[in-house]
Order: structure tokens, then C-alpha cells, then sequence
């Protein structure tokens, strides 16, 4: 049952999307370029060199045309001669600009770390990530480079929406032992710099702690390992499954973060 209303929900989310397609079709002249270029001179991320460009996307008449989820999925795969040659950057900026990328984390009220994992293994380009041995670092590199302040004084209040749930899923890469393995403890001190940055400039995001408990406790930080053997509940509930009980126990994991990158 529980399956099945997802399914719906999903179903409806897509649907959804391809209305609003239509409209912003509409209102960019039926052209990707212009579309492209709307999205370029708000671009408040990373830049790679070798940036790479859907060629089929939300606004076109062909995604238009997709008959179901499992087909946009599909479309939004990486060639084969793209997933091996292109920069771990690159990659990276691919993963979180797909088109697939947003639209679903709230499918899953249970788990956000569950909904995440999902998304991440039905696109090649997450599992491509995950196998490359520079992929932590370049990710905390990727995201020292994303501008919050750009996302929400370039954005209306709608796009912006999108944005914030782009950001949780970059953010949500840091829950994934593949990517945390491969950070040294100097850059995961660094990267907790910039997600306390983060959610210091936007507290109403509490998915921002998430991923910085799951950083600390990757590392063994002993005095967030010790709290937790002695609440195994929030260890459940937070690392497994993505969620903070109440404001007091979020203050903690703030804590223990900023102790972590003295």
C-alpha cells in the first residue's frame, strides 16, 4: 500500500512537471537556448570546464513526449564515452543539474536518506561518482563553491524551492559512506566549515545537520560516537534515517560540530 501511494505521488509529481514544462516552453520561445541561457546567467554553482549540457530537458517538446518516469530516467543516463572521460567536477555538476535531480525527496516521509539513495541509484552518473577515488574531495571543493546568497537573491520564490532541494541532494551526498571514505579528516573539517556556513545562513534547513552528523560520525568524532551509543534512537533517527527529533537535540550536533573544526 505504502509503495503504491509513492507511486502516485510520483506519478502526480511528474505530471506536474510536464505542465509547468509546457509553460515555461512557452514563455522561452520554444528554444533550449534560451532556456540554457536563463539558467546560465543565474548559475550559482561550480563551473566546470567541461560542463555537460542535457540534451533533452524539462521545457522541450520531446521530454514533453517521455510516457513515463522510467523513460526520463533513461534519457537523463550519461553516454558511456561522457561517463568515463569527463572530470570528477564535471561529473558531479552533471549529477545535481540533472533533470531528474529535483521533484522527489518529499516522496519519502519516512527516510530522506532512503528517498536520496534511491534517486542517486537510478542515475549513472551517481554510481560512476561513487566508484571514482578523487570524489570526496572534489565534492567538498564543489560544494565550498555554491553560492547560497546567489540562490536566494537570484531565484523567485518558486524557482528557489528547486534550488533549496538541489542543494539538500549535493548535501545528501555527504550521508553516502562511498564519498565520506574517501575524504581525509582535514577536508571533512573543511567541509563542515561550509556546511555550518550554510545552515547558519539558512537554520529553517535542519537537512544541512544531517549530512554534518553523518560527516562527524564517519570521522569517529568521539564525543558525537559517545552520544550516540548513549542515545541509539537518535542515532537511528538521525544518520539512518534523516530526521532530528526537536531543536535541542540539533543544537547538539551544532556543537560538537564547531568543537570538531577547532
Amino acid at each position: 500500500m505504502k509503495k503504491l501511494i509513492l507511486l502516485s505521488a510520483f506519478a502526480a509529481l511528474f505530471l506536474f512537471a510536464l505542465v509547468s514544462c509546457e509553460k515555461k516552453e512557452n514563455a522561452n520561445l520554444d528554444t533550449l537556448g534560451n532556456v540554457q541561457k536563463e539558467n546560465t546567467e543565474k548559475n550559482c554553482y561550480a563551473n566546470p570546464d567541461d560542463k555537460y549540457e542535457y540534451t533533452v530537458v524539462p521545457g522541450m517538446k520531446q521530454w514533453q513526449e517521455l510516457a513515463s518516469i522510467d523513460e526520463a530516467f533513461e534519457i537523463c543516463q550519461l553516454p558511456d564515452d561522457v561517463l568515463k572521460s569527463i572530470s570528477t567536477k564535471g561529473l558531479i555538476d552533471a549529477l545535481v543539474h540533472s533533470p531528474m535531480f529535483t521533484g522527489h525527496y518529499l516522496l519519502s516521509s519516512s527516510s530522506p536518506v532512503a528517498t536520496w539513495h534511491r534517486l542517486y541509484s537510478k542515475l549513472n552518473s551517481a554510481k560512476e561518482l561513487f566508484n571514482r577515488e578523487n570524489s570526496g574531495d572534489i565534492l567538498v571543493e564543489y560544494y565550498k563553491e555554491i553560492d547560497l546568497s546567489c540562490i536566494n537573491q537570484s531565484y523567485n520564490e518558486i524557482e528557489k524551492v528547486t534550488e533549496l532541494e538541489r542543494l539538500f541532494g549535493i548535501e545528501f551526498l555527504f550521508t553516502k559512506p562511498e564519498i565520506l571514505k574517501k575524504i581525509s579528516t582535514q577536508n571533512k573539517q573543511e567541509l563542515v566549515k561550509y556546511l555550518l556556513k550554510n545552515y547558519e545562513n539558512n537554520t529553517n534547513n535542519y537537512f544541512t545537520v544531517i549530512a554534518i552528523a553523518s560527516v562527524l560520525y564517519n570521522d569517529n568524532y568521539t564525543p558525537l560516537v559517545e552520544y550516540y551509543k548513549k542515545n541509539t534512537n537518535l542515532y537511528e533517527m538521525n544518520i539512518l534515517v534523516g530526521y532530528f527529533l526537536d531543536d535541542n537535540q540539533r543544537s547538539e550536533i551544532i556543537s560538537f560540530a564547531k568543537l570538531f573544526i577547532m
